[in-house]
């Protein structure tokens, strides 16, 4: 019998950033700052804790926890912990909504098939030196397998609203590669509706309603996020990140960085985790 699929998995563009298995010490309550990312997180044993607002979430041991982008939280630990993590970003997923649809932790329920992927990419990442391409379609596998654990995660109501949120990407797909694959190149409305195939007022408001911002900010979004990878993984001068990230100068990028993450990009970069990343991801960023 042939299957029919929805086309939610089509609007789901997986890019991943860093994975690692690590010994979590004090570096990591300091440093695990790029709050644009989903981060997956499998602790060896008990003793690592999220703090937001009033709540204090515990890792259970051996159990995957799913971390939603955006959320504002502190890292602590009562005792050193072995994690293995795995940080990523579904593009064109708009934080704002992603923070409605999950505004807070999700402990998964144990699931044969992804935990012995995850064993064995446990084993892998912790040997490899490179993240290359094979590795990197496995993880992703991972990826995939945990988002779809949020349709028994999720009350009805919120799967509903995520296949909401996939689907509205649809139409926009091809802008929101373009805009991934050009960030230190201007980005107006106009250009962006040509790429769409509409007029300029249509493109727009088609944007803001699949995407719940303006195109203006979702591009600066874009290149806060990018600037913050490049900050943590590579040794380009700030000059350089500003240039490659679409900011006229590093002035301007100093002031839009500070705003926008609570810290300028020179402190951002002393404070950089330790995490082996998708380094090919930052040279020549695509969507997965």
């Amino acid at each position: 019998m042939s299957v029919l699929f929805p086309g939610i998995a089509d609007s789901i563009h997986v890019r991943l950033f860093a994975a690692a298995y690590v010994q979590l010490g004090r570096w990591w309550t300091e440093t695990d700052r790029i709050r644009s990312m989903w981060r997956i997180s499998r602790a060896d044993e008990d003793g690592a804790f999220l703090d937001y607002g009033s709540t204090s979430y515990a890792l259970p041991a051996g159990r995957f926890c799913l971390v939603p982008p955006g959320l504002d939280f502190t890292a602590r630990l009562e005792r050193k912990v072995n994690q293995f993590h795995v940080h990523f970003e579904v593009i064109g997923w708009p934080a704002a909504a992603v923070q409605d649809l999950l505004p807070e932790p999700i402990t998964l329920e144990p699931d044969d098939m992804r935990d012995q992927l995850a064993d064995e990419l446990c084993n892998e990442v912790n040997v490899s030196e490179q993240l290359g391409p094979a590795l990197s379609c496995r993880v992703k596998s991972l990826v995939h397998l945990i988002l779809a654990n949020l349709e028994t995660a999720l009350p009805a109501q919120k799967v509903a609203l995520l296949r909401h949120i996939a689907d509205g990407q649809l139409d926009l797909l091809d802008v929101l590669r373009y805009i991934d694959r050009h960030l230190e190149e201007p980005l107006d409305n106009g250009l962006l509706a040509e790429i769409s195939h509409s007029s300029e007022s249509c493109f727009i408001r088609r944007f803001r309603e699949a995407m719940g911002q303006t195109p203006a900010r979702y591009v600066q979004d874009r290149r806060i996020a990018r600037a913050s990878e490049l900050l943590v993984c590579t040794d380009q001068s700030i000059d350089e990140v500003a240039r490659r990230c679409g900011f006229a100068n590093r002035y301007y990028f100093s002031r839009v960085f500070a705003e926008r993450m609570g810290r300028p990009p020179v402190r951002y970069r002393n404070e950089r985790p330790v995490a082996k990343v998708f380094n090919s991801q930052l040279n020549n960023s695509q969507l997965g």
